[in-house]
C-alpha cells in the first residue's frame, strides 16, 4: 500500500464511526486497481443507508454478499497475526470492526496492532486485570470503542477496577461496558 493509501486507512481506523474516510478510501482503492474491495466498501456503506448508488438496500446487500463470498477470505487474510488477538469474520461497512484480545505480556503492543489494523469499535478483552484496563483507557484507542466486553480472569470488580470503570463511564458515556 502506498503512503496515500496508508494515510487513508489510518484515518478510517482513527475515526471508525465516520464513513467519509471509508468512501474516500474506496475511491483510492478503485483508482489503484482494487475495484472489488472499493465496491464492497461502498455497498456495505450503502446497506447502512450512507451512499445511495443502488435502487434498493436489498440490491446493495446482495451485491455486497457476492463480493464478500468471492473476496472475503483474501481481505480477512490481510489482518495481521497478533499474539492473543482473534479477529471477527464479520465485515461491517467494508471492514472488520470487532476483535478479541487475550492479555499477553505487552498489552500496549497488542492494542496498538489491533487499532492500527482495523477500525475496531467492539472489543472483548480477556484476562485484562486492572493494569490491562489502565493501559486501554489511558490510550487514544478507548475513544474509538462503542462496546467493551470483559471476560476471564480479572473481569471482576475489585476496588481498583470499580473506580476505573466509574471514571471510564464519565469519560466515555456512550461506551457500552458489558
Amino acid at each position: 500500500m502506498t503512503s496515500d493509501g496508508e494515510a487513508l486507512f489510518r484515518a478510517i481506523c482513527e475515526n471508525p464511526a465516520d464513513d467519509t474516510a471509508r468512501l474516500v478510501y474506496a475511491d483510492w482503492l478503485q483508482e489503484n486497481g482494487q475495484v472489488e474491495r472499493a465496491d464492497f466498501i461502498r455497498l456495505q456503506c450503502e446497506a447502512w443507508s450512507l451512499c445511495p448508488a443502488y435502487p434498493t438496500i436489498t440490491e446493495a446487500r446482495t451485491a455486497a454478499s457476492r463480493l464478500l463470498k468471492e473476496y472475503g477470505d483474501l481481505w480477512h487474510a490481510e489482518l495481521p497475526v497478533v499474539p492473543g488477538v482473534t479477529w471477527s469474520d464479520l465485515f461491517v461497512r467494508g471492514f472488520v470492526d470487532t476483535a478479541w484480545v487475550e492479555a499477553k505480556r505487552d498489552v500496549q503492543a497488542q492494542l496498538k496492532a489491533v487499532f492500527a489494523s482495523a477500525p475496531v469499535q467492539h472489543l472483548t478483552v480477556i484476562d485484562f486485570g486492572l493494569r490491562g484496563l489502565e493501559v486501554l483507557f489511558g490510550s487514544e484507542y478507548a475513544s474509538r470503542l462503542t462496546t467493551l466486553r470483559r471476560q476471564g480472569r480479572g473481569s471482576g470488580f475489585n476496588a481498583g477496577v470499580g473506580k476505573l470503570i466509574a471514571d471510564v463511564r464519565k469519560r466515555f458515556p456512550n461506551l457500552r461496558l458489558i
